[in-house]
């Protein structure tokens, strides 16, 4: 994978994030484990994984386990 796509993959997952939560209301965390993933946490403690999906080509999440 060049740079170039590497740049692209994280920018669309910082996209994502952006359109879907209140910046000054998260955390936002590197999170090697998944390709470009950012772990997101919310003032109540609650996370969830955010990263670039290689099988589908685009941006996906996880949850945590409860």
């Amino acid at each position: 994978m060049s740079l170039k796509e590497q740049e692209i993959y994280e920018d669309k997952v910082m996209q994502w994030i952006d359109d879907n939560f209140v910046l000054n209301e998260i955390e936002i965390e590197d999170y090697p484990f998944f390709l470009h993933g950012k772990l997101v946490r919310d003032k109540q403690g609650e996370t969830m994984v955010v990263f670039w999906c290689v099988i589908y080509g685009r941006v996906d999440y996880r949850f945590q386990d409860a």
